[in-house]
């Protein structure tokens, strides 16, 4: 007998046992199966003689690939009583013969076992082991070579890779998918590399320093905004920008004409606000000459914080707006910007600035509809109740509705409660949409720690479901309503009910 007829009758021996067990999973009689069934003894003796005769780790591999005789001999057991004699001493013969084929290949393994044992073929070498070793040692797989639970599918594709590309492997990936039996999970050579959160995906990179990885991360055309504007407009554009604080001050102009201009590109520019403010900005200047790729000239344009924008969250940001119906209040200094850049005809003073308050000017300070005499008062009311520092400044105060003069928070010397209770009611008209963030970064406490944004959201609601937020502090709501315009001087005084210093929580 040759190998490639022993390679045959292990194929057929694999799918004649396939066939039965599917059959009899669902429920199928094993009268019908292939008459075949009773050679599978006999082929497994032939087997046994040549492997003692002729072993290699190849046939090894492919005989344990057969499986155990558990299900088989269960089925025996079951079905002794039941079941055509010829078909169930075929069976048994079957598992006899297969237990001393199994019991060879296991101690042929034993006696052939080296420091690459763990490794399948073609890995078990020392150069695949050593650069495995790196992975090893970075935390990422055990001593076995196999996954740590909280390694990421990411990680092991990078891994593959780098192994493959030293090691000059054709198949990049085929040969790591069966060392980690990634056949009934996430196949690695389908997952593709992260566009945010690429901490982990860099750190394994970096094991393998001599590896070019270009090819692993897909590559995308440098995308632009086509606009008919004159260079002027541009510019114009760029200074607006750069004085009210949208983007960096250290942008170039050259640098920002790169966004209109795939020649002069350079790098994206760096957007100082919010991620919806960028949305709303985006679609007000380009909109109208780029709408079908709009949002992905937006990631390739800019960066927040170094970061690319997220495209889906540009899109449900700027649907966010439209849906409240906030497309013309929403930052009313940013639409006055678009509106100069795209030559809106005819515009007053009135077009800009609507009889509403606009919604979000700055995610930082508090927006104020109200004179600077009123903030003025509020300001001294405030010092009088001893709520705020006594060393703070008017200048101070003011601060807090100019994000260009804005420095630093204002310490709130009372409780957070109170402090959340008189922002709410003083400011919340005019800053519906980020009335917390604003707080915590306006204002510090008395130990000049900043305020808990989840504190602030979560005793707010238990005030309002308590029925507090009348009289949980009539000073303060006082002040806040004489700001809002809301005060009325005939009110009946009402006793306070306020937090101590130290309490967080209005119940």
């Amino acid at each position: 007998m040759t190998k490639q007829e022993v390679v045959i009758k292990i194929a057929k021996i694999n799918r004649i046992i396939g066939e039965w067990k599917y059959r009899v999973d669902v429920g199928k009689e094993i009268e019908s199966l292939s008459p075949e069934l009773s050679y599978l003894a006999k082929w497994t003796q032939e087997i046994i003689q040549y492997i003692k005769k002729n072993p290699s780790n190849s046939l090894v591999w492919q005989i344990r690939n057969i499986g155990f005789t558990d299900l088989v001999e269960d089925y025996i057991k079951k079905h002794r009583n039941n079941t055509g004699a010829a078909y169930i001493y075929s069976l048994e013969n079957y598992v006899k013969s297969l237990k001393e084929l199994m019991s060879i290949c296991d101690k042929y393994k034993e006696e052939h076992k080296s420091q690459y044992a763990d490794l399948t073929e073609p890995l078990a070498n020392k150069q695949v082991a050593t650069l495995l070793q790196r992975a090893v040692n970075a935390g990422m797989l055990d001593s076995h070579f196999q996954p740590l639970p909280q390694t990421q599918t990411i990680q092991l594709r990078v891994i593959a890779f780098a192994v493959s590309s030293i090691c000059g492997f054709q198949h990049t990936y085929a040969y790591f998918e069966r060392l980690w039996n990634r056949e009934n999970s996430y196949r690695i050579s389908t997952c593709n590399p992260p566009r945010y959160k690429t901490d982990d995906f860099t750190k394994t990179k970096r094991l393998y320093p001599e590896v070019d990885f270009s090819e692993l991360c897909p590559k995308h055309d440098i995308e632009i905004f086509y606009t008919p504007q004159e260079d002027e407009d541009k510019e114009k554009l760029f200074n607006n920008l750069i004085e009210h604080g949208y983007i960096s001050p250290d942008t170039r102009l050259d640098s920002f004409m790169g966004i209109f201009d795939k020649e002069k590109f350079t790098v994206p520019v760096e957007w100082k606000k919010g991620q919806r403010q960028l949305a709303y900005f985006v679609h007000l200047a380009f909109s109208k000459y780029n709408e079908k790729t709009l949002w992905i000239k937006a990631e390739c344009c800019f960066r927040i914080k170094g970061k690319i924008p997220h495209k889906q969250c540009l899109i449900t940001g700027y649907s966010w707006i439209k849906r409240a119906g906030w497309l013309d209040i929403f930052d009313t200094r940013l639409a006055k910007i678009c509106q100069e850049f795209n030559h809106v005809e005819n515009l007053s003073e009135e077009d800009f600035i609507p009889p509403k308050r606009p919604i979000h000017t700055s995610k930082v300070v508090f927006h104020s509809s109200r004179r600077e005499s009123d903030r003025k008062k509020m300001f001294a009311a405030l010092l009088q109740g001893e709520y705020i520092d006594p060393n703070t400044t008017l200048s101070d105060f003011n601060s807090l509705f100019d994000d260009k003069e804005f420095k630093k928070p204002v310490k709130w010397i009372k409780s957070q409660s109170q402090l959340m209770y008189f922002v709410h009611i003083a400011f919340k008209t005019d800053n519906p949409y980020d009335l917390w963030k604003k707080c915590a970064a306006c204002f510090c406490l008395s130990n000049g720690k900043q305020p808990n944004l989840t504190s602030l959201n979560s005793n707010f609601r238990i005030l309002v479901k308590n029925g507090l937020l009348e009289t949980y502090n009539t000073e303060l709501k006082t002040i806040a309503d004489k700001y809002v315009g809301t005060h009325k001087s005939g009110r009946k005084s009402i006793s306070p009910i306020t937090a101590s210093k130290d309490d967080t929580n209005p119940t």
